[in-house]
Formats: C-alpha cells, sequence, structure tokens
C-alpha cells in the first residue's frame, strides 16, 4: 500500500481514539483540514485498503481526501447499462482541477472488477465518454451541468451550491470535515442509480418535485 494511499484513508479513520491506536499517533490539525463524516468513513472500510496501523500514518492534504471521495463514490453509484456496456470506468477531471500527485493512489484499481481510467483536462466533445466528472470551481462548473443535463454523467464539484446548478453531486466544508450533498432529480434525470446508503451520509438532498 503507497504511502499517499496510507494517509489518504488514515484520515477517513477518524480520530485515533475510535481506532485503539496509542499515544504515539500524531492528533488531527485543527486549522483547515477535510474528512468524512465519521459514518461514511465506517462505511468505506473496504478490504485491503484499510488496516489497524493506519491512524499512524500523518493526516491527508483536503486534495487527497478528495480523490478519496471521488474513488468511493463510485462504489455506491449504478449506471444504466448503456454506459456500462464499456470494458472500463472513467474518472474526468475539468481543465484547472489539479489534485497534483494523490491520483497516483488510483493506479491500478478498480471499479466492479472493470478498471477505473483517469482523464485529465476532458475536452468538451469527450465529456459523455466520462461516468463520472469533477469540475473545479475555476471552470465554471455551472456550465458543465447544463451540458450534461439528462446524460449518465455524474458531476461532482466543490463549487459552493453546484447542487442546485444541476449539478449531480457538491463536495461542501461541514465544519472542519468534508461531508457532501446530492442532487437526487439530476441522478436520476441521468438513469443513474445512487445507493440508499450514500444518500442516507449525504448532507443536504435536492430531490425535485
Amino acid at each position: 500500500m503507497s504511502r499517499i494511499l496510507r494517509r489518504t484513508y488514515a484520515r477517513f479513520c477518524g480520530s485515533c481514539r475510535n481506532r485503539g491506536c496509542d499515544e504515539s499517533c500524531p492528533r488531527l490539525p485543527e486549522k483547515r483540514t477535510f474528512a468524512p463524516i465519521r459514518v461514511f468513513s465506517k462505511m468505506l472500510l473496504l478490504p485491503l485498503l484499510f488496516a489497524s496501523h493506519l491512524c499512524h500514518a500523518e493526516a491527508a492534504s483536503e486534495a487527497a481526501v478528495k480523490v478519496a471521495f471521488l474513488y468511493n463514490f463510485f462504489k455506491f453509484i449504478e449506471w444504466p447499462e448503456s454506459a456500462t456496456a464499456q470494458n472500463r470506468y472513467t474518472l474526468c477531471l475539468s481543465g484547472h482541477t489539479d489534485f497534483g500527485d494523490h491520483l497516483l493512489m488510483l493506479e491500478g484499481k478498480t471499479v466492479n472488477g472493470k478498471p477505473l481510467d483517469i482523464v485529465r483536462n476532458i475536452s468538451a466533445k469527450d465529456l459523455k465518454s466520462c461516468h463520472l466528472i469533477f469540475i473545479d470551481t475555476a471552470d465554471n462548473p455551472g456550465d458543465y451541468a447544463r451540458e450534461l443535463k439528462g446524460s449518465p454523467v455524474v458531476s461532482v464539484s466543490d463549487k459552493s451550491g453546484f447542487i442546485n446548478q444541476g449539478g449531480t453531486i457538491g463536495l461542501i466544508q461541514d465544519g472542519n470535515r468534508l461531508s457532501f450533498e446530492i442532487n437526487l432529480e439530476t441522478a436520476n434525470a441521468g438513469n443513474t442509480r445512487i445507493s440508499a446508503q450514500l444518500l442516507k451520509l449525504a448532507k443536504n438532498i435536492l430531490a425535485g418535485k
């Protein structure tokens, strides 16, 4: 398991005390740091990714936690058959998205037995080849949401109010933690099914009419 992966998933573990670690575990920094809500972290204890010693890893950065969220969203979303006929899944990133080396943790990862491809700086003509796309705030996420309306592409952004602009999932800061909200109407319009588990963990759900 890579050092970057350890750091990211240690952040998902929550506090070290909940993991039975000793006093040598570093305390989480109090300034601007991000972590998923506690229940989400428990749900994401995937085999081989979470070991008891991970609490000893350093706290992950904001970018690393976002990358981990994006990968795990794949685990709780079902795409229509028309979008899963390919022999792989595709995570796309808009032009200004810069997760740096944290994307290395996704190398060799699979989703439901299929390889996960990462496409950086996705072009407009290729948008609908994505299964999930992260849109940086600098790339006008609302424009992407309108372009993808009705398609089976799950759009994710950390822009404030993204789900109100037609985006599927918005990453939001909840205190010093990272949480998310879901536009269920958008997901349904694209025939993508978000699991009940994920819906329960959302900070807010926009269900529409």
